[in-house]
């Protein structure tokens, strides 16, 4: 079955080779990502863009899908210089901006990443989803307490929001308060039951307070509801690791990579594993 869906990768690739048309280009670009053939989508915007006048009012959407293609193909630095042209021909665009920060948190530009997220805030200071983002990063960067500001002010805007409720656990999660964090998990997970991210982040929980057997009973649940959810993959890989089962771990940690996983810590746990 592998072997077929590589063929038929390859097929899509050569055959995306003799479209003409910008249009055809695009929607071969699509085709691609549905692939998840993130090498044929960068060729095939990139030709796109070659017969794009420089005042298609798209032009910046074409190099932002082409810096996402180029990013889960791990070429960030190139992504990064395509994100940059897309906002220099669509300045102040909030999906550019959050996407750029986001790349640069995986270059470990922490600082350029909250610039992006502070930009795109100053747009639309009521943008939810740009709240919650905008959180994390602060809870990456050590300042919990404006992390909580934000997602407090998501929770006024909309006070049913799961992600806000999610990642005030989360925080305090981060902060040592595991009772606290479990206490609000658990409560949403009442509410969405079977919610494979809530499972998750009930056994990070138990993860942190070394409990490994509940923390694997809860990460088992999540990758039986959600197969395709890379992040219970890597905790399982974490578990394995202070286990001192390498190589279960490194099993765990590649599936997580393959289903998408690009948070550094899975690179980080991988290179534990050699």
């Amino acid at each position: 079955m592998r072997t077929r869906k590589i063929i038929i990768a390859l097929l899509l690739c050569v055959t995306s080779m003799h479209a003409q048309t910008r249009s055809q280009w695009i929607d071969k670009a699509g085709v691609c990502f549905g692939m998840s053939d993130y090498k044929c989508a960068e060729i095939c915007f990139q030709k796109a863009i070659e017969l794009s006048d420089k005042d298609h009012d798209d032009l910046y959407i074409l190099y932002a899908n082409m810096a996402t293609a180029q990013r889960r193909d791990n070429k960030k630095n190139i992504a990064l210089e395509s994100y940059n042209m897309a906002d220099k021909l669509k300045p102040d665009n909030i999906f550019v901006l959050t996407n750029r920060a986001s790349l640069k948190h995986q270059l470990n530009d922490e600082v350029g990443a909250l610039i992006d997220f502070n930009h795109a805030i100053r747009i639309d200071s009521l943008n939810e989803e740009v709240l919650i983002d905008r959180s994390h990063q602060l809870k990456i960067m050590g300042d919990t307490v404006n992390a909580l500001k934000d997602l407090e002010k998501v929770i006024k805007i909309n006070p049913k929001s799961l992600p806000a409720r999610n990642n005030i656990a989360d925080v305090m999660m981060n902060r040592g308060q595991h009772d606290e964090a479990l206490k609000i998990f658990n409560q949403l997970l009442e509410e969405h039951p079977n919610e494979a991210i809530l499972l998750n982040n009930i056994g990070e929980v138990y993860l942190r307070m070394t409990n490994y057997g509940k923390a694997l009973e809860y990460l088992n649940k999540a990758t039986s509801i959600l197969k395709t959810y890379s992040t219970p993959f890597m905790n399982r890989g974490e578990i394995y690791i202070l286990q001192g089962q390498t190589d279960k771990a490194k099993k765990e940690l590649q599936k997580a990579i393959k289903l998408g996983c690009d948070d550094n810590k899975v690179f980080k746990l991988l290179d534990r594993c050699i």
